[in-house]
């Protein structure tokens, strides 16, 4: 089995058995990849099955001087995941699996970053509502600031997610792959409802928040709604931790604890 085989069955393996998200296979693919050509000038059965313990202990700490955190705990999930694929095809030892280090990081070595309810305020006003891609604006803000999603969760957001008679939003993009219940407060409906009515261009697409340009009416990705989040703090002018969308799911976390709601 080459090199090229083993990639595109461990790409199989990701969706149909470990049924990660595209994006996700990328970056397994990305750091496996990385990890073979550093590791093997020709990648082979036989070479497989002589990898140690050392070797991906080595690898990782060869990574730690170029690389932060977050990158390196996303890698060693990724290797844990292939040598994984790799033991139940038979080729490396299942204690590989256990090899690969963890990569220590206290989750709470910081104050999350947020922002305050008077620049919350200026920055929902700096999206002109008199214009399309301004309500697109405010109700995606909106729905991060006061729902607390993530971006991928706004733009997954759909027209069959909205029970509007009972008051409900329906998430099913979140990172746990389960679908999760909100109540959709007024002002979040109303911004929705405004951009649907007098925003949205005509567009066969179910999910809510689309393109105003060419390829018209083609869905938003996570992407595109952290850029629209980034422009609008721009246009602001305010010096905040972080120019994102994630810190808006922040801020309405650190707002919900302040008011005594448990973690």
């Amino acid at each position: 089995m080459e090199s090229y085989e083993i990639i595109c069955d461990f790409e199989q393996f990701l969706l149909q058995v470990a049924g990660v998200k595209e994006t996700t296979k990328h970056q397994y693919l990305g750091y496996v990849q990385t990890f073979l050509l550093e590791r093997f000038n020709h990648v082979s059965e036989h070479e497989l099955s002589k990898l140690t313990p050392i070797d991906i202990i080595q690898f990782i700490m060869n990574q730690k001087k170029h690389y932060r955190v977050p990158y390196l705990k996303a890698m060693t999930t990724a290797l844990r995941c292939f040598f994984r694929f790799l033991a139940m095809k038979g080729l490396c030892d299942e204690r590989l699996v256990d090899a690969v280090p963890a990569v220590a990081a206290w989750k709470l070595s910081h104050i999350p970053k947020y922002i305050t309810k008077e620049q919350l305020e200026i920055l929902l006003s700096s999206f002109n509502r008199k214009r399309a891609d301004g309500l697109r604006g405010y109700a995606i803000a909106i729905c991060l600031s006061r729902l607390g999603l993530r971006r991928s969760e706004v733009a997954h957001l759909s027209l069959d997610n909205i029970k509007w008679r009972s008051g409900v939003v329906r998430i099913c993009d979140g990172k746990d792959r389960q679908a999760n219940e909100l109540p959709l407060p007024k002002d979040v409906g109303e911004a929705i409802v405004a951009y649907l009515r007098s925003g949205r261009p005509k567009t066969t697409e179910r999910r809510i928040f689309v393109r105003h340009r060419r390829p018209m009416g083609v869905a938003l990705n996570g992407s595109a709604i952290g850029a629209i989040i980034r422009r609008g703090f721009k246009r602001t002018g305010l010096k905040v931790p972080s120019c994102g969308p994630h810190i808006l799911r922040h801020t309405v976390a650190t707002y919900m604890i302040q008011q005594g709601v448990s973690i």
